[in-house]
């Protein structure tokens, strides 16, 4: 069986005779889209949630932000390793910025941001849904440099869709404010 490019796989049925030519061969073709299940959720363990909290809480009142290693399984994405990045901002109190390089860890990933400010919402804000070109995103809501809630999104089609943040060892969501 061979692999093809975005989610197509071919496979050849294998030939029924020694006399069967390449045509032959080639004419028995079944082709199959795969459709991989959608992403429902992120799991974030104890570590890491740690290591996140650790980096908001040592630059509030800045945001703070960078990113998440991922393992796919099934429809959710474990965390394995955290990557905190500086805030490049001109407005570092009221916007994360920084420039993705050999630091960031490739896909499957989650970018993340604090929202530091107990007058920012603990979503994403208009400027967030514009500017974040991942297609995943964690707002950690820190008012007072305390993480207090944890929300993570997808990029769809037509705009961004809440999904669940949840603990690896019993599935529990952590708190969403």
């Amino acid at each position: 069986m061979g692999s093809g490019v975005n989610g197509v796989r071919h496979s050849r049925a294998p030939a029924t005779g020694s006399t069967a030519s390449r045509k032959d061969c080639s004419a028995v073709r079944i082709c199959t889209t795969v459709f991989p299940w959608p992403i429902r959720g992120f799991v974030i363990p104890p570590e890491i949630r740690r290591s996140i909290v650790s980096h908001v809480a040592a630059d509030h009142p800045r945001e703070a932000g960078g990113f998440l290693g991922c393992v796919r399984r099934g429809n959710r994405l474990y965390s394995t390793h955290h990557v905190p990045l500086p805030n490049d901002s001109s407005t570092p109190k009221r916007r994360f910025e920084s420039t993705v390089d050999d630091r960031v860890p490739p896909p499957p990933r989650l970018f993340y941001h604090s929202h530091t400010s107990a007058s920012s919402p603990s979503g994403l804000t208009t400027i967030d849904k514009q500017s974040i070109p991942e297609p995943f995103a964690l707002v950690v809501f820190a008012p007072h440099g305390t993480s207090l809630g944890y929300r993570g999104f997808k990029r769809q089609l037509l705009g961004w869709q809440e999904l669940s943040v949840e603990t690896s060892t019993d599935r529990t969501r952590l708190p969403r404010l």
